[in-house]
């Protein structure tokens, strides 16, 4: 049953990766947040507020105190065709795992889900990214939480620890050109894709809400 106090619980599941470090740094500091729950493959450095789940993505557990105890989810998972080598384990990573972590949070009554997905995600696309991404959204929507938030932005502009030719050429030109661009050709930075991914995990608005990438220029929500 999700806390009944002033503070919430928010399992984060994608800790390492860029936008799940942007994300865990701004709830451990934000004073709504009690606890983060950070289900992970490797340990993470203790700090305040942090309990560090190490858990087999392969074999998630379907009772634990920190799911039963859980106000709101949010999933940054994900990887590249590059790195994961084949598209079996593309869409392990980037739709196997978020539907598990869906499946098993609203068993355990977690109300809220916050899903990191990508601009133009349809699950009837004919690219296997696109395609991926939009199943792992109807995954978690059907899931049946009473709030959903899909985030869908661009190119994301932060630092990464794997190298990305493709992305970092597309960022230099998407920031010469920042000016020229629609709002959704822009690229995002991940600080204001995670603060308003937080923010949604925060205020739990019912039913399912979908935030295209223009949303993402800005810090907050309007």
């Amino acid at each position: 049953m999700p806390n009944s106090g002033n503070t919430k619980t928010l399992i984060l599941a994608g800790a390492t990766g860029v936008v799940g470090q942007a994300v865990m740094k701004l709830a451990l500091a934000h004073p709504q947040v009690g606890k983060v729950v950070a289900l992970t493959r490797k340990p993470l450095p203790p700090q305040p507020k942090l309990l560090d789940q190490l858990i087999d993505f392969d074999q998630m557990p379907e009772t634990a105190p920190w799911w039963e105890n859980a106000d709101a989810v949010i999933c940054t998972l994900g990887t590249t065709i590059k790195i994961a080598k084949t598209a079996e384990a593309f869409r392990r990573v980037d739709l196997h795992y978020p539907a598990q972590l869906a499946r098993i949070a609203s068993l355990n009554g977690v109300h809220t889900f916050v899903l990191n997905s990508a601009m133009m995600a349809n699950p009837k696309a004919r690219g296997l990214y696109l395609r991926t991404k939009g199943e792992a959204e109807k995954a978690v929507v059907e899931a049946g939480f009473e709030s959903v938030t899909l985030a869908r932005p661009g190119l994301l502009d932060g630092n990464r620890s794997e190298k990305r030719p493709g992305e970092e050429l597309g960022l230099l030109v998407s920031r010469i050109a920042k000016p020229l661009l629609p709002k959704r050709m822009r690229s995002v930075p991940v600080e204001n894709l995670a603060r308003i991914m937080l923010e949604c995990a925060l205020r739990a608005r019912p039913g399912v809400e979908v935030l295209e990438s223009e949303v993402f220029q800005s810090t907050t929500l309007s």
